[in-house]
């Protein structure tokens, strides 16, 4: 027997003088009279003592304890008195042949119990042992039958309490165990968290020589190794988290992957914990437990080997060694001595953390001081040799996993008593649970995120499989036809197994109609088949009506006391029947031979039938085989003026087939359940990958409908049982059956169709073998003893298990569960139902109905827990497919070992209160089961169960964690860039967060510029949550809506369903997390909440509308301030409107931002969510905004008398001011002139001013080579001979637009004949020769045709929407406008750039305003890239220290290959007082590409003095071309590669 004992400091305290009943060697104990060491020839035995927290650790190892024969008659007695609290204990042994004497004495104060038990005696197998009646003291009473408690008894005067125990013949046991209780204050008292154990047959033995290493083959299966020495904790390795969770994970494949609670889940965590310590401290190596834990060695095998290293006791037995003498008595007092006279000083900082966690290990007692234990505790350790940064590591270090150090055989024995007091320490306080709380990380894998990107074009590792062909069968062409045949009422295909089918078809003679005539025609390639049908009247539900005699089709058959009818199908001989076997993808020989497979029933119903359906089966001919629609009777829904008063057919409503379908499943189907609706999904799934549906829509909007539907029956919105009973093994058979093929889908598709897929299977549990649900309670209620009696809730629930189960029996057991923990208590079974949204009418609503409350059977309690915590985990095995336990259990066998330790962790904390850990556990998990998910539907589960761990641990802890929050975002963005299924901008977000300054990702940021940074991510990470919330929205918004008001479901859920599904979803957990820390990153950036981008004051009505671009044409009658979901930069702001307020940025200086501020009319952006919220309260009234002199927008409620008298001063403003005239230019008689000829009339001020600039700029900066198609050129063309016709029909199109006030459609119009006009071979070849003069390579062949359908292009714009809103809103007759060409060679572009020499936000002069992207300017001016660019300003008298403002936080650059651009140069684009830059298109020969940037691993992100020298030589070149042109300027340039400085144009600042 191998005991280890720890004891206080002077415990163990040697002492010269001995005392032996019997002649046997002593090691002396203070307080201890003797304690003798058996000396027995075949025993081999040793110990070993050191110093431990304080105190001694005495290893014992020994043979088995002597027999009863063995021992004589000679009496051994001892005694020990140790601390004990603020009194003492004391133990008298006495033994005398057999028998046994123990008294247990203690002067400590009130009443006080023994809580004990012993080890050893008759058929003793393990743990503590209850002895027998005759030696239980009076008053003594059984615990649970955990242990015995006696009350202890004065004996003097003195206040001493005591308690004798006896044990004889067969109870002699080797061991008491226990502790003392006082119950009246609930205090424990224990040897420092232990039990005290007096050993009762014989002390520990003598020392034996320890071995100090014993190499992996040195002792095998059966063959004991030596045991070595034990080192101290500072000498180990530190155990690696990953290693930790794999251990335990192996621990917990190896036992069969046993179901568990998240409790027994974290003990079992611990005590792998606890294994792998010891065999570190007993000397093997780190690398060879790493070798197991990669399965290089079997665990079982390795565990046999060095199982004496874990239970030196049992594996040690009978193992002789040679004695060696123990130190003598006084060395080992002097070293005692010493150690205690050794001064050691404990910071207080970690007294304090010690003290706090002894405080947490009793149940948070009031008032406790734990201080001058902890102090105690911790000196001992220090003088053990544990430094103080040791111990600051180990208090201070991450938490998850605790690395307990490994208990000793004997105190693992004893795990079970401690933990039952802790349950009961627990229980009897109530102490409060753990504060949720960030913690520390435990380290993520470094993977670029980047290898993560799923694309929906089949550009990534997840490509598509090859779909099956959707195999063409002989009623394919007439399942077409069906479908284009708009005279039909209804139809439909059903499989009829063993691709076999039968459609059929309703066609009233007049659809206008419903009470005409109607043909219903069934056609099927089933051989052999008789229809067995009936039909349905109104008012009498599913009951079949015996057919009228008018009704039957040629050879039916109908008896006299029948109501159904039988009806032969028959060859069918119509021509539609006719087979094409050369279009189709069988053969006669699948169809029995018969080259004409087809069989019909006809039947004809007159006008004003009367009838609802007709319903029926079919049968074989000699009656042997039955064919059902899913289990339930078919049923053809016919038309009717009664029907449609009493209910319309909703399946008719929907456009597309598979909608008609599902719908009519639901609506139009008398028996139908659970197991009805997973079957038909299964089928539809099918039909889905078949093709089926694929004219109609895409795979991905099918498997999108196939997901409402379901997650409608999920939410109970839906029936689950209707006329209809189903035994769980079949509903079972029935998921199992859908949860596979929905598996199958996954592993077949990628992108946007996988992810449905994917989160299809959160809608339905496994299945498998849901018979055990229907046994199971029968087995419970029987090993109790529990009655079946009718009118008890437990058999009522019974018979519901039994007839029917669904997954509210899930939440029903929980419900149960805690009314036996509640000890009867209803409040606590009805507050679990309520949670699970379930109420006692649902309960009745059962067709089995659950009528009655739970009945509470006091002496079955703790049985029942037991029995139904393994029944709850039999429920959600069938029910709760992402269940964690259940998944990692089913999943086992496909984890791959890189997976394993981190699975391990999550399973042993998904309750922790430490969520950083927990999360990357779960996400790490996550990111290596990636290669397997496409192998098994159970990996897939245990992924979505992981995603549910990351989200609750989000929703738990992101609330109290403030800025630390930002540790989860990076975590969180990859947890939802492996669910996505096109996650490429996700991706991009999670790389451009970790590459983040540290002090920035862990929200400890305190600079302004890694503020800046952070927030610049934390916008586009915003934009890429808007774009996935936005696409499920689109996707399933409109579906869930029509299929809602088709199933009837209550209208919250439907209203709610597109929001529940992002809110449940991996997006909102990040969400969550930016909420937290974007505040404070805004703060510390000095950013404010809000960004003036066209700074003035307004009064109007506020409205709120989605997206400005949808409202830009309309007109305004009142002054109206517009609250936008949505800018993009490239709208026209809409005439009335005085203000934009959104809570999307825009570059400032975009087209939407310029021409905002040369209108006058305010535009922000607002980052407060809550601000917007308040004003969006303000909806329809009268506001005031203003912008204050430090850049925040205040607004107010204001009255309409206060607006009008601001409009009317609007109004009188714009009268006085001078209207705007365009002069048309001529032509000036050139197709094409270089930049000598740039002058007045003849270009636009683009192409001026680049002539302006040359020879007035530094060297340092490049002007392209440019030449420019004068104004009126095109007009010139259209006057052309060959261009007459052409010119009328433009000419008659453009008075439409007039006429039409400018629609879309009209417009589009002139810009197509625009496109068709030809351009002259006389224009083509002077453009050929000035490019050649100008040093521009003419394009040769197709990209000559290119150039040409650029410049047609440039020309045509002059017809969109946005310059004829523009136009129109300032009084300008669009058609004046004269379009100037400017053409360019592209200057390869590593970034562009536009400058305003003035700063167009407070309109400081002396201040350069510069917006910086990679690639193309049009990123910036255009608006249709969000996102903010790299915007810096720079004093003039300043130009070295140029300041950034925002960092980029676009997602796309627009990007082109060297080619030609053609710019637009008008007349209307420089007006005085209008800002017409932007409204017409400039383009490029060469196709622009919108790309994925990553500016995090940009070097003006990355290298400070590179950002710092582009930012000075741009503004110095903004600076050069004002002090050139005279004037504050608008400019374009880019920068190439080798960081040359280009200007491509300019044009006066408006």
């Amino acid at each position: 027997m191998l005991g280890t004992r720890a004891f206080s400091a002077g415990m163990l305290a040697a002492t010269p003088n001995r005392l032996a009943v019997r002649s046997r060697p002593c090691l002396r104990l203070a307080g201890l009279t003797s304690l003798p060491i058996h000396r027995r020839s075949a025993a081999g035995c040793r110990w070993q003592a050191r110093r431990l927290q304080g105190g001694l650790v005495l290893r014992v190892q020994a043979t088995a304890a002597p027999t009863r024969e063995q021992e004589t008659a000679t009496t051994q007695a001892w005694e020990r008195s140790l601390p004990l609290g603020p009194g003492s204990v004391a133990m008298q042994v006495s033994v005398t042949g057999d028998e046994q004497t123990v008294t247990v004495s203690t002067n400590l104060p009130g009443p006080l119990i023994l809580h004990w038990g012993v080890e050893g005696g008759r058929k003793y197998k393990g743990g503590w042992r209850l002895p027998g009646d005759s030696c239980q003291p009076e008053g003594t009473v059984n615990y649970k039958n955990r242990a015995l408690q006696t009350p202890l008894h004065p004996v003097d005067g003195n206040g001493k309490q005591a308690v004798t125990i006896r044990l004889a013949g067969d109870e002699a046991s080797d061991f008491l165990n226990f502790v003392i209780k006082n119950p009246e204050t609930n205090t424990w008292y224990d040897l420092e968290g232990t039990n005290f154990q007096i050993a009762l047959r014989s002390p520990p033995v003598e020392a034996a020589p320890v071995p100090t290493s014993s190499p992996v083959g040195g002792a095998g299966q059966g063959e004991k190794g030596e045991l070595p020495p034990l080192l101290p904790l500072d000498k180990i390795p530190q155990l690696p988290q990953e290693l930790a969770g794999i251990w335990a994970y192996i621990k917990w494949e190896v036992a069969g992957c046993p179901n568990r609670s998240k409790e027994e889940a974290d003990r079992e965590y611990q005590a792998g914990i606890s294994e792998l310590t010891m065999l570190l401290r007993r000397g093997r190596p780190l690398d060879e437990v790493w070798q197991v834990a990669r399965g290089e060695m079997k665990y079982a095998d390795y565990i046999a080997r060095f199982s004496y290293l874990l239970a030196p006791a049992e594996q040690q037995q009978g193992k002789t060694n040679g004695a060696v003498a123990a130190p003598p008595e006084p060395v080992r007092r002097q070293q005692k001595e010493q150690k205690q006279e050794q001064r050691v000083d404990v910071p207080e900082e970690l007294v304090g953390i010690q003290a706090y966690l002894l405080w947490e290990q009793e149940g948070k007692p009031d008032g406790a001081d734990f201080s001058e234990k902890a102090r105690k505790l911790l000196e001992g350790r220090l003088r053990d040799g544990t430094s103080v940064a040791d111990l600051e590591k180990q208090l201070k270090g991450p938490s998850p996993p605790k690395q307990k150090q490994a208990a000793p055989p004997q105190e693992r024995k004893q795990e079970q008593h401690r933990e039952e007091r802790r349950e009961e320490k627990q229980q009897e306080r109530k102490p409060e649970k753990a504060a949720t709380t960030v913690g520390k990380s435990m380290g993520q894998r470094q993977r670029n995120p980047l290898d993560f990107i799923k694309r929906s074009d089949g550009s990534s590792n997840a490509v598509m499989q090859a779909k099956p062909k959707y195999r063409r069968t002989p009623l394919t062409p007439l399942v077409e036809a069906a479908q284009a045949d708009k005279g039909l009422h209804w139809y439909r295909l059903f499989g009829m197994g063993k691709e076999r089918e039968m459609l059929v078809t309703v066609r009233p003679d007049d659809l206008t109609n419903p009470d005409s005539a109607v043909t219903v025609t069934l056609t099927t390639t089933l051989a052999n088949s008789v229809l067995h049908w009936g039909v349905k009247q109104p008012g009498r539900g599913s009951d079949w009506i015996r057919p009228a005699d008018n009704l039957l089709p040629p050879g039916s058959n109908l008896d006299q006391d029948a109501i159904a009818a039988d009806t032969p199908f028959q060859t069918c001989n119509e021509g539609d029947c006719k087979v094409d076997w050369s279009s189709l993808d069988y053969e006669p020989s699948d169809f029995d031979g018969a080259s004409d497979p087809l069989l019909r029933v006809s039947m004809r119903l007159p006008a004003d039938h009367k009838l609802t359906a007709l319903t029926f089966v079919v049968r074989s001919q000699d009656g042997d085989s039955w064919w059902r629609d899913n289990g339930s009777n078919f049923s053809v829904p016919l038309p009717g003026s009664k029907q449609q008063k009493e209910k319309k057919d909703r399946a008719q409503s929907f456009d597309d087939e598979l909608s008609r379908v599902i719908v009519d499943c639901e609506v139009n189907t008398g028996a139908w359940t659970l197991m009805h609706r997973f079957n038909r999904a299964t089928d539809l799934l099918n039909d889905v990958m078949g093709g089926r549906f694929s004219k109609e829509q895409s795979i991905e909007d099918s498997l999108a409908r196939i997901y409402v539907w379901l997650r409608y029956s999920a939410i109970r919105q839906l029936t689950w049982q209707r006329n209809y009973n189903t035994q769980p093994r079949i509903l079972g058979s029935a998921q199992e059956r859908l949860t596979h093929s929905i598996a199958d889908v996954y592993s077949r598709t990628s992108g946007e169709a996988q992810e449905w897929a994917r989160v299809m299977l959160t809608t339905v549990g496994r299945g498998g073998n849901a018979q055990a649900v229907r046994d199971e309670i029968l087995n419970i209620m029987h090993r109790n003893k529990i009655s079946e009696k009718k009118g008890t809730w437990m058999e009522e629930w019974h018979q519901k298990l039994h007839n029917n189960t669904t997954p509210d029996d899930v939440p029903i057991c929980e419900a149960y569960l805690a009314f036996l923990r509640a000890n009867g208590d209803e409040g606590a079974y009805w507050s679990v139902l309520k949670e699970a949204g379930l109420t006692r009418e649902m309960l009745a609503s059962y067709d089995r109905p659950v009528k009655t409350d739970p009945f509470f059977y006091a002496d079955k309690k703790d049985a029942l827990i037991g029995e139904f915590e393994n029944y709850l985990k039999i429920l959600k095995s069938v029910h709760s497919g992402a269940d964690l336990q259940a998944s990692a259990s089913a999943a086992s066998g496909h984890v791959p070992g890189a997976a394993k330790g981190y699975l391990g962790y999550v399973l042993a904390n998904s309750n922790g209160h430490e969520i950083l850990p927990l999360i990357e556990a779960a996400v790490e998990a996550r990111a290596e089961l990636q290669p397997v998910l496409r192998n098994s539907r159970d990996v897939l589960y245990l992924d979505l169960a992981l995603e549910n761990v990351v989200r609750a641990a989000a929703e738990r802890g992101v609330g109290s964690a403030g800025p630390r929050t930002a540790a989860l975002v990076a975590p969180l963005l990859q947890n939802l860039a492996l669910s996505l299924g096109d996650n490429e901008e996700v991706c991009y977000c999670l790389k451009a967060w970790q590459d983040l300054p540290e002090k920035a990702r862990s929200g400890q940021v305190t600079g302004k510029d890694d503020a800046l940074r952070a927030m610049a991510v934390i916008e586009r990470v915003r934009r890429a949550l808007a774009e996935v919330s936005d696409g499920v929205s689109q996707t399933v918004g409109p579906v869930s809506q029509q299929f809602g008001q088709a199933f009837g479901c209550e209208s919250w859920a439907v209203t709610l369903f597109p929001e529940e599904v992002v809110r449940g979803g991996p997006a909102f957990a990040v969400s969550l997390a930016l909420t937290a820390v974007e505040a404070h990153f805004r703060s510390v950036a000095e950013m404010g909440a809000w960004q003036v981008i066209s700074p003035a004051a307004c009064w109007g009505k506020l409205e709120v509308v989605p997206d400005l671009h949808d409202i830009q044409e309309k007109v305004y009658d009142e002054p109206t301030v517009l609250l936008v979901k949505h800018v993009s930069g490239e709208e026209e702001v809409p005439v009335g409107v005085v203000g934009v307020l959104s809570g999307e940025t825009c570059d400032v200086l975009a087209h939407l931002a310029v021409r905002s501020r040369n209108m006058g009319v305010l535009f922000a952006t607002c980052y407060e969510a809550a601000e917007l919220k308040e004003l969006q309260a303000l909806t329809g009234k009268m506001v005031a905004c203003e912008t204050t002199p430090g850049g925040v927008i205040k607004w107010r409620e204001a009255d309409a008398e206060e607006v009008a008298s601001h409009a009317a001063a609007a109004s009188d403003t714009a009268s006085k001011r001078a209207p705007i005239k365009v002069k048309i230019p001529k032509w000036c008689g050139k197709w094409v002139v270089g930049m000598d000829g740039f002058k007045d009339e003849v270009v636009g001020a683009k192409s001026k001013n680049l002539a302006g600039l040359r020879g007035k700029l530094p060297d340092s900066i490049a002007l392209p080579s440019s030449i420019t198609i004068p104004f009126s050129s095109f007009e010139q063309v259209l006057k052309l001979k060959e261009n007459k016709a052409l010119a009328g029909e433009l000419s008659k199109a453009v008075k439409e637009v007039v006429a039409g006030e400018g629609s879309s459609k009209q417009l589009q119009r002139c810009r197509e004949l625009v496109m068709q006009v030809p351009v002259p071979s006389q224009l083509q070849e002077e453009l050929k020769e000035r490019m050649t003069e100008a040093g521009i390579n003419v394009p040769q062949g197709e990209q000559w045709d290119d150039a040409m359908h650029a410049l047609k292009s440039v020309w045509a714009s002059k017809y969109n929407d946005r310059a004829f809103l523009s136009c129109r809103k300032v009084g300008i007759n669009f058609d004046d406008v004269r379009m100037a060409v400017l053409c360019q060679r592209i200057v390869p572009a590593q970034y562009a750039f536009v400058i305003h020499t003035t700063n167009p936000t407070n309109g400081d002069e002396g201040e350069i305003y510069v917006e910086l992207v990679k690639g193309l300017g049009e990123a910036i001016v255009s608006g249709t890239v969000p996102g903010a660019a790299l915007t810096f300003t720079a004093r003039k008298d300043d130009m070295s220290n140029p300041t950034v403002l925002l960092y980029p936080s676009k997602g796309e650059g627009m990007f082109v290959p060297e080619s030609l651009i053609f710019r637009s140069d008008s007349n209307g684009e420089d007006l005085q007082g209008y800002a017409g830059a932007g409204l017409y298109d400039s383009v490029t020969t060469a196709t622009t590409e919108r790309c994925k940037v990553d500016y995090s691993s940009d070097p003006l992100l990355t290298d400070p003095a590179f950002r710092q020298r582009i930012m000075t030589d741009i503004c110095a070149a903004g600076l050069a071309i004002e002090q050139a042109l005279g004037s504050a300027q608008d400019v374009e340039g880019v920068i190439d590669a080798d960081g040359k400085v280009t200007v491509v144009q300019t044009r006066p600042q408006m």
